[in-house]
């Protein structure tokens, strides 16, 4: 089951439910594991609402995607699911860009991103006690919310661009089809060298 699928059959079940009880289970779930939370700090000195978070983003994972309409039925095999993410031509113009370097060029830019990251956090922590690696950690998700949907194939590529305003760049625009041959040449008329040379 793909994640499109599981998202489909999730969001399938929440909808089935009663208006009313919708809000009750969400929000009894996130104050179960709150509570669970709670628990494991008390005992163990589990980081404190780190598992909430971690709900929380679950149930987002789930529900966002279905309420932007990123998951859409796959035409080509009836009864599956597909993600299929549009209006994100920057994201998809991006990796294209990225998948147009060398190896050595995309080692190294990741190398900017997360040594720059690591630095600038590292400043952070010395000079105002910010959390060590927090940075660091936004910025390796920050990589994985670009490059994520494009490797898996969920970025639908941006529309071509106009080509201007004439009827013309419409007719190329739907087609796609290289403009009219022509039909007819022009004669020469030949040229004396006395013209030629005034």
């Amino acid at each position: 089951m793909t994640y499109a699928e599981r998202v489909q059959h999730w969001n399938r079940l929440y909808d089935q439910a009663p208006e009313d009880l919708r809000f009750n289970v969400v929000a009894g779930a996130v104050v179960l594991i709150g509570a669970i939370n709670m628990w494991l700090t008390v005992s163990i000195g589990f980081p404190f609402g780190l598992l909430v978070i971690l709900a929380i983003a679950a149930l987002t994972a789930i529900r966002l995607p279905r309420a932007l309409g990123w998951v859409q039925a796959d035409p080509e095999q009836p009864g599956r699911a597909r993600m299929r993410i549009e209006g994100a031509d920057s994201l998809y113009r991006w990796n294209l860009w990225y998948d147009g370097l060398t190896e050595a060029q995309q080692n190294a830019v990741l190398l900017v991103v997360l040594l720059g990251a690591g630095v600038i956090n590292m400043l952070l922590t010395i000079g105002n006690g910010f959390p060590f690696g927090l940075l660091f950690l936004l910025a390796i998700l920050a990589l994985v919310a670009v490059r994520g949907p494009y490797a898996a194939g969920w970025l639908v590529p941006p529309a071509e661009p106009m080509l201007g305003n004439s009827p013309r760049s419409a007719l190329l625009e739907q087609d796609g089809s290289a403009p009219p041959a022509v039909t007819h040449q022009a004669e020469g008329v030949p040229v004396r060298r006395d013209q030629a040379s005034s």
